[in-house]
């Protein structure tokens, strides 16, 4: 099987989208450079070969940023820094330590792995990654709300803490391009039928302060960690991710309310979620699915009466 080519996709002149459309990465470059998303596995030849292709010295690039630390979104980490170890590694605090957890790199291997084989049987990938002998996620760089990246000509990335999908989430806003990396506080979005799947895997009050704090900025892109930039309609786009939230969590309590089997619930919206993307093994997404409930039950619990404003 011949693997499927994927070109990088300049976004500005000094910010392109790397990876694929269901796992893209991202590269701001100023003087420096820096990748932003760790990918996955699957997807670090492809990250490499888009660098190549774009004329990019790799010395130039300084750091690697991860929004988050869910499988796939730290994938590529050990292979990129295994072929550049220049590369700084820079993370939030919490996901610093959750990395560090002596169980992360066996749930990481197995659901990298998961992803990896699910692109070859789709005919993305020809063929697994290649198995290292060390798969290190060590920060070398902690990062908090307010903090700033400069990497010249003008190019400065602050980060904002933006948990509720996860604990450990972070943002990033560039002024001089009006540049937001939104990540996945919105959940998980599909463009061609404009469906939100809300994220709240942590928190779902935290989750919705995150997305209103995001829309405060006057942000003309919004990069999101699954399927898509947009261009323009950044706060439009986060209202609706607010409403969509509501409706779902309200959803949940009004068919849990009237007694249905929350286990029944669970799998009817991870098959759902399965018509949004085949990415992700059924398995996992009824996993995840169980987790929302349990959140809004909680929140509901919390509040006796929640709802959104």
């Amino acid at each position: 099987m011949t693997e499927k080519r994927y070109k990088p996709i300049t976004i500005t002149p000094d910010f392109y989208q790397l990876g694929t459309h269901s796992f893209p990465a991202y590269l701001s470059m100023g003087d420096h450079g820096m990748i932003i998303e760790g990918g996955t596995g699957a997807t670090s030849a492809i990250i490499t070969e888009q660098i190549e292709e774009l004329g990019i010295e790799p010395q130039r690039i300084k750091y690697l940023v991860l929004t988050h630390t869910h499988t796939d979104h730290i994938g590529a980490v050990p292979h990129l820094k295994r072929l550049w170890p220049h590369l700084k590694l820079v993370a939030s605090a919490v996901a610093a330590k959750l990395l560090q957890r002596e169980e992360m790199i066996k749930e990481f291997l197995q659901g990298d792995r998961s992803i990896a084989e699910i692109m070859i049987s789709k005919g993305e990938i020809a063929k697994l990654p290649p198995e290292l002998e060390d798969y290190a996620f060590d920060v070398d760089l902690v990062v908090k709300e307010g903090d700033g990246l400069d990497l010249g000509s003008g190019i400065v990335w602050t980060i904002y803490e933006t948990p509720g999908h996860s604990p450990c989430h972070i943002s990033l806003y560039e002024e001089k391009e009006k540049t937001l990396v939104i990540g996945d506080v919105t959940g998980f979005y599909v463009p061609e039928k404009d469906v939100f799947w809300p994220n709240y895997f942590q928190s779902l009050e935290a989750y919705c302060n995150s997305i209103r704090k995001l829309s405060t900025f006057s942000a003309q892109r919004g990069a999101l960690s699954h399927n898509c930039v947009l261009e323009g309609g950044v706060g439009h786009h986060l209202q609706k991710a607010i409403r969509a939230t509501e409706s779902y969590h309200l959803e949940l309590l009004e068919r849990l309310g009237k007694g249905e089997d929350p286990n029944q619930i669970a799998l009817e919206k991870a098959k759902w979620v399965n018509t949004l993307t085949d990415m992700v093994p059924l398995e996992l997404m009824y996993s995840l699915t169980k987790v929302l409930i349990k959140r809004s039950q909680s929140e509901a619990e919390k509040e006796n009466l929640f709802t959104i404003t």
